[in-house]
């Protein structure tokens, strides 16, 4: 009995273990299915009371972010305030995050070290408890600002209102301010201002600077404020959102086309948010081809190309295919800022789009004649004559395109000697079949003539060659040679 009994909760065990960890739940803490990660500043120097720590806290999961709620909330030992995204929160209170990386601000109103808790949870049950040690104190002065709780975009002006007030008994002037790194422009009232280089502030009340930078992402200010006796470094970090090219529409001129026709991309491009810039550029490249010819159809050879965009995004792109095969064609869009657009891709054939259908033929018909003079039977009028030829051909063209030109160049022999003709049939309204369906040519002419006995001057021809081409609008040519019968008469 113990013997079953033990098989029996082995197998329970086995059962329960496989269900938590098909629905997540188990070892989330260690990287599970549903777990996630912490990325977050650490080491904080000593604030003035009143100054502003900003604590980077970015959310690191296992799995896609907005499909599963994430919340958090917060305790802290001592008198401080805490903002996320402008909102100031209430500890104890749990609210959920909208983004997974976040700039936490806090402020502490009084001397010490504040020790601040987030606890994260999502829905699946998986936690997280971060602990930032905040040092504050009294100090010789406190800097604060005011700015840039507005979101962000690449190559933004974002400006920030600042100021600085000195302790009791501290002086009120002789104030300072050095810029020591950014990813990006820095302006000081208005003034372009060069990182390393220490900048009077005439007025501590109230001084401004504006940031803008192309790189997206998480980034910072750091920079030094010092009077004569105090050097203090602070840091403004941002969150830039990188700006958007998107291809609202793209349409093809023709996805079947025959060799050596112009084709054309026509759509519209936006940029997002508006901007008064239309510059772009653009790139296209053939990806996937059957004769693996990647200049099958005219491309840029996946280099971007600059370009401006009409003045409601509209984009016109020519390109002329070149060879028949079929392709996987494709083109994309970068903003002024290395934002690429998704890639737009066309499936496109190019036809070799002329044919002979009906095999091309050439008869060439001769005749002797001998006619009595006087009724004397040792004297006839013996002539030979060139009656024509007999053309036939039919040949096909596809969709788009058209036949221009239909030409035999034909030989033969006769009496020793080579005879060459050529025919040629134009048509200018470009049908997209012709059909010779044996054509007689109809130009006979004497090609000899003699005064002697009727059985005399006999012919003596013989079978020649001929080649026939077939033009189509593009100028593009099949041809077919073959024998030049001939038929004497």
């Amino acid at each position: 009995m113990k013997k079953y009994l033990l098989i029996l909760f082995s197998v329970l065990g086995t059962l329960f273990l496989n269900s938590c960890a098909n629905d997540g739940d188990w070892e989330n803490e260690n990287g599970g299915q549903f777990g996630f990660k912490i990325e977050r500043d650490d080491n904080f120097i000593e604030k003035g009371i009143g100054e502003l720590n900003q604590l980077k806290f970015n959310i690191l999961p296992n799995y896609d972010f907005s499909t599963i709620p994430t919340t958090f909330k917060f305790t802290t030992n001592l008198n401080g305030s805490l903002k996320l995204n402008g909102q100031a929160l209430v500890a104890n209170q749990e609210y959920t995050f909208t983004s997974k990386n976040n700039i936490f601000e806090y402020v502490g109103n009084v001397s010490g070290t504040h020790n601040l808790k987030i606890t994260v949870k999502n829905s699946k049950g998986a936690t997280k408890e971060e602990e930032f040690e905040l040092p504050y104190s009294i100090s010789e002065f406190t800097h604060t600002y005011t700015g840039g709780t507005a979101q962000i975009f690449q190559g933004d002006d974002t400006q920030y209102l600042m100021k600085i007030t000195p302790g009791a008994g501290q002086p009120t002037s002789g104030y300072e301010i050095k810029f020591n790194s950014y990813t990006g422009n820095i302006k000081l009232n208005g003034v372009a201002a060069t990182p390393g280089q220490f900048y009077t502030l005439p007025n501590i009340d109230s001084f401004n600077v504006t940031l803008n930078t192309n790189t997206a992402g998480q980034g910072a200010l750091h920079y030094t404020i010092k009077n004569s006796t105090v050097n203090k470094d602070y840091s403004i970090q941002q969150d830039v959102t990188a700006r958007q090219i998107t291809i609202e529409s793209m349409n093809i001129s023709a996805t079947t086309v025959a060799p050596n026709t112009l084709m054309s991309l026509i759509g519209v491009v936006k940029k997002s948010p508006i901007t008064g810039n239309l510059n772009v550029q653009y790139k296209t490249w053939i990806s996937s081809a059957s004769n693996n010819n990647t200049n099958g159809i005219q491309n840029t050879n996946n280099v971007y190309t600059p370009y401006t965009l009409g003045s409601t995004g509209n984009f016109n792109y020519n390109m002329n295919a070149v060879a028949a095969g079929t392709y996987t064609y494709n083109v994309q869009f970068k903003d002024e800022y290395g934002n690429e657009s998704t890639v737009k891709t066309f499936n496109v054939t190019v036809e070799n789009s002329l044919a002979i259908t009906t095999p091309a033929t050439v008869t060439v018909n001769l005749q002797r004649t001998a006619t009595p003079l006087n009724n004397q039977w040792f004297q006839h009028d013996i002539r030979h004559k060139y009656l024509g030829a007999v053309l036939n051909v039919a040949a096909q063209a596809s969709v788009g395109n058209g036949i221009s030109k239909v030409r035999f160049e034909l030989n033969f022999n006769y009496e020793g000697q080579a005879v060459s003709k050529v025919y040629e049939y134009t048509y200018g309204n470009f049908p997209d079949n012709v059909n010779l369906g044996y054509t007689n040519t109809n130009d006979g002419y004497q090609m000899g003539a003699w005064i002697a006995q009727g059985n005399t001057h006999m012919i003596n021809a013989s079978n020649g060659t001929f080649t026939c081409y077939v033009y189509d609008k593009f100028n593009n040519v099949v041809t077919q040679t073959g024998t030049t019968n001939v038929i004497v008469n």
